[in-house]
């Protein structure tokens, strides 16, 4: 599997200039993440800061989770509420991620990693953001906070022919579109016609 598939990679080698290449990648990479999610009204100001305030270890956990889901297509926006999440419960939560990250290596298969992070004491990490993402919910202590819902992907292997469990006829949030357009019989249109003032009439009374 690619390494470096992620909209905003921003792991580059040392350069040996003297400088701070670690302050130069954490300003662009916050401009670089802030940018991407403007595509993504959904995300609360919260969101976006923790985002962009450790662009380096976002990028690393985006690129963690589609290694481990094996979904390429995975939202950046969706990323960003799912690392929030993480990140404000679990204060070890970004050297663990980096530590993932150095793991991963190029055609590696979600179950070989699974088995690498096992063995390297960060096995836990990885199950919880791979169950995360599949049932839309992050563990904090004793509590779940819910991420996703339609958009968890447990339901994406039947999505082209069942809806995600709601009350809603048409789908999660249906009730919100205008309601779809209502075919009248002939013999009503007909009468709806009958009981029509004739307004040329009316009007020269």
């Amino acid at each position: 599997m690619d390494k470096n598939p992620s909209p905003f990679d921003l792991t580059t080698q040392k350069n040996g200039t003297g400088f701070s290449r670690r302050n130069m990648l954490k300003g662009v990479g916050s401009a670089m993440v802030a940018a991407t999610l403007l595509g993504f009204p959904f995300l609360t100001q919260a969101e976006k800061d923790t985002a962009t305030g450790d662009p380096v270890i976002f990028s690393q956990f985006f690129m963690i989770s589609q290694a481990i889901t094996e979904h390429q297509d995975l939202s950046p926006g969706m990323s960003a509420r799912f690392f929030n999440a993480f990140y404000q419960g679990n204060p070890q939560f970004p050297a663990q991620v980096s530590k993932l990250y150095s793991l991963l290596q190029p055609s590696l298969r979600a179950k070989q990693f699974q088995e690498i992070a096992k063995q390297n004491g960060l096995g836990d990490l990885l199950t919880s953001i791979i169950t995360g993402w599949y049932t839309g919910t992050v563990k904090n202590g004793t509590d779940s906070i819910l991420i996703a819902y339609k958009d968890a992907l447990m339901y994406r292997p039947v999505s082209d022919g069942l809806i995600v469990p709601t009350y809603c006829g048409n789908g999660p949030l249906w009730f919100t579109a205008a309601p779809p357009a209502a075919s009248m019989p002939e013999y009503m249109k007909e009468e709806r016609l009958k009981a029509t003032p004739d307004l040329d009439n009316t009007s020269k009374a």
